[in-house]
């Protein structure tokens, strides 16, 4: 049976996001609607937070302005509806660091952080450049950056450098370099089917904004990489490579956090102000959250 319990939390949602943001070339396709969401795994004694959404306040909500973001939840309400608080959980592995993925580092206390090293040094560089380079940081809230340094302080956080197996049993990272960010990990789920045979997950982060990347009408076909990202469009299309490999070429088991058909894929209940949680996968004697 599974090891981990999975599940998908809708905390935010922007229905005006252009189509040609999602899909690489896809212009003047007009918009559509994407959520935002972290994912909470529960097992092998631990609560695991992968990514951590953002606050809407201060130069948070700036960016919901800026993105044209409908609504934000809170993040403890957001966890709340699957029964899991932000003290619960001991470990959060943060994918990248724009403002929706690390915004939300004070919503748990009590846990220890991981994140590429690349990711923290790059963007230090980046923020550091002249005015004229601003359009390579307008998803980072430079606050987020602060908050990670005050982590390393208080000696909560792990820079990883590279892959990493077993940040907790079972779970691991793997570095996709100078695609959507610059050190950019996607986080690997090593559960077992019933029979107890291999049945992986791979959550894709923004390296995948949607089954369409792997080829029109969610089929392995052509990859068309996302259409936003500051390393360079080969990585993101090797990306894409990545993820399908991992993932054992089954688009069922890859978590993408933007699109909305999760909701539609795996069992899922519509939240408060309109999110969605998706269930997964459910660890043996874990109760379902959705019934």
């Amino acid at each position: 049976m599974a090891n981990y319990s999975i599940w998908l939390v809708e905390y935010a949602f922007c229905s005006t996001q252009p189509v040609s943001s999602i899909v690489y070339g896809r212009h003047n396709q007009g918009v559509c609607t994407i959520p935002f969401s972290f994912m909470i795994l529960k097992g092998n004694g631990h609560v695991v937070a992968v990514d951590t959404g953002y606050y809407d306040e201060g130069y948070g909500h700036e960016l919901t302005v800026r993105f044209g973001v409908d609504r934000v939840k809170p993040i403890d309400a957001a966890m709340g509806e699957i029964g899991i608080r932000g003290e619960d959980v001991d470990t959060v592995i943060i994918t990248h660091a724009h403002y929706d993925h690390i915004g939300g580092i004070r919503a748990f206390p009590n846990a220890h952080f991981y994140l590429q090293q690349k990711e923290l040094l790059d963007w230090l560089k980046v923020l550091a450049l002249p005015k004229e380079f601003e359009s390579l940081s307008i998803a980072v809230d430079p606050n987020d950056i602060k908050a990670v340094i005050d982590l390393m302080t208080q000696k909560r956080l792990t820079l990883v450098e590279g892959p990493l197996s077993d940040v907790v049993p079972g779970v691991s990272l793997v570095p996709l370099f100078d695609s959507h960010t610059y050190g950019l990990q996607l986080v690997t789920v090593s559960n077992t089917d019933a029979k107890g045979g291999a049945d992986p997950f791979v959550f894709t982060s923004d390296a995948c904004y949607s089954f369409e990347n792997f080829g029109p009408k969610g089929e392995f076909a052509v990859y068309s990489p996302v259409g936003f990202g500051v390393g360079n469009l080969t990585e993101m299309v090797r990306a894409l490579d990545t993820i399908r490999r991992l993932a054992g070429n089954r688009l069922d088991r890859m978590i993408i956090p933007h699109d909305s058909n999760m909701w539609r894929c795996h069992p899922s209940i519509g939240t408060s102000g309109g999110m969605h949680v998706a269930e997964i996968a459910l660890a043996k004697g874990e109760a379902s959250r959705i019934r």
